[in-house]
Parts: structure tokens; sequence; C-alpha cells
């Protein structure tokens, strides 16, 4: 530029060429400039409005994936609650009945008018059960402290379905974030139920300790197992939740004889 100057301005002093010779031309070169320059302007503010457009649209329909994608999250958490809570009060109420039809069948009139009481109460129990759950679905905790309310899942189990349960639960245990207490809860629960209902499993084991930064969770029953193992919608659920707080589902025994056992690692996330 300092150059092309330098050249300018000797042209303009030799008057070369003449500046009455081009002294027309100046007006024209004025306005091509002008011309030009609003061009580039509105060139650029055309752009700028597409682009702002395309951005806009891309906008619009990331909003609506992110609602579709939050919405079957919803129905996905909705569709865990209802069977976790709801499958497991069925499964051993249905137990308890099975157990006083035996017992009607073997007069003991007694056994089965209290299995029977057992059940009405069960089954009043799980009605509270789910409306605690759909209460779940908007606070995602637990209404008790986490080791008795396991404890309680636990008694009642034993209690309704006349299986033996031992448990080692470490009282140790950190203050967990509530996601990874109720998904505990959640898997034990299943686990429970799927046991009772698919493996006619009378015994179970349950332990839940926690070392080198590990929250682990081990459920054995001693259950049949099916010549094919399928994992069905519990376990699905069981598995996308223990995922979703970076655990690690594993389930053993899927080909021996008798038993199976959940096998859980979780990382430790605990309250701030």
């Amino acid at each position: 530029m300092s150059y092309t100057s330098f050249v300018l301005g000797l042209l303009v002093y030799r008057q070369f060429p003449p500046f009455k010779e081009i002294a027309y031309m100046l007006p024209r070169i004025i306005d091509y400039f002008a011309i030009f320059g609003i061009s580039l302007l509105a060139k650029i503010a055309f752009q700028q409005k597409n682009q702002l457009a395309k951005d806009n649209e891309q906008l619009r329909i990331a909003s609506i994936e992110l609602a579709k994608k939050t919405q079957l999250q919803e129905r996905t958490r909705i569709s865990r609650e209802i069977h976790d809570s709801v499958g497991h009060t069925l499964t051993s109420a249905l137990a308890g009945l099975q157990t006083a039809a035996h017992a009607i069948e073997k007069n003991n009139y007694a056994i089965a008018k209290d299995m029977i009481n057992r059940t009405k109460e069960y089954i009043h129990n799980g009605l509270d059960d789910v409306r605690s759950s759909v209460q779940l679905l908007h606070e995602h905790v637990l209404d008790q402290p986490f080791i008795p309310e396991l404890i309680k899942l636990i008694d009642e189990t034993k209690r309704q379905t006349q299986v033996e349960i031992t448990c080692e639960i470490d009282a140790a245990l950190p203050e967990l974030l509530p996601i990874v207490e109720i998904t505990i809860y959640r898997a034990l629960q299943e686990g429970l139920t799927n046991g009772i209902r698919h493996g006619c499993s009378t015994h179970f084991e349950f332990s839940l300790t926690h070392r080198d930064g590990q929250i682990r969770f081990i459920l054995s029953n001693n259950g049949k197992v099916p010549s094919q193992f399928v994992h069905g919608f519990g376990l699905k659920a069981m598995n996308e939740r223990v995922k979703e707080i970076g655990g690690e589902l594993t389930i053993l025994n899927e080909r021996a004889a008798v038993g199976v056992a959940l096998d859980i690692s979780i990382p430790i996330q605990t309250k701030r």
C-alpha cells in the first residue's frame, strides 16, 4: 500500500496522465466502489440471515429430538419402576396363595388362613409400594434410610414367600447417591422376584460390600436354570440401570445345573 501510494503520488506530481483528462472518470469510480461495497454488505447480511435460519432449524430439530429422547427415557423409567415394584408384590402374593392352597389340600386351615391374611396384608403393602414408586418417579429416592429399606424388603419377602434369605450388608457403607441406592434396591427386588418366579428358588444369599472404590452386590440362589437363558424385561432394565451409573452386571452360573448369581460392581458415588 505504501509503494502504491508512492507511485500514485509521483504520477500526480508529474501530472501523468493530466488530471483534466481523467477527472470525468472519478465519479464513476466512486459509484463503482460505493455499489460494490453496498452489494458486498448485502451479500454478507444475506449469508448471515441464511446461516441463522439454518442454525434455528437445526436447533428446532435438536429440541424435538431431545424432547423425544427425554420422553422415551421417562417412559422407560416408569416401566422399570412399575415392573420392579408391582412384579415383586404380585410374585410374593402368588407364592403366599400357593402356600395357602397347599395347606387347604392338607386340611391345615389355620395355616391357610394365616397365609391368606399375610397375603392380604402384603397386597396392601404392595399398593403402598406402588404409590411410593410413583413418588420415586419424581424424586428418585427411597422413602427410608437405605440399609433399613433393604432389610425391610428381605424380611417382607421371607415372611410372605417362606423362602430363606441370608444376607451380609456392610454396615460401613458410605452414604451413596440416591440414584445408586435405588439401583441397588431395585436390583435386589428384581433378583428375588426372578429367582422365586422363574427359578422356583427356596434359598438366597445376598451380600453388599465395598472395597477399592467399588460397591459389590452379589445375590445367588438355589433355583433351577433354564436350558436357554433369556434376558427378559426385568434383567434388561436392571442392566440399563447399572450401566447408567457406570456399573457392570454379570450373571454367573448360566450353564450350571442349579443356581444363578447376580454380580454387580458399581463405582462408589457419594453425596457431597
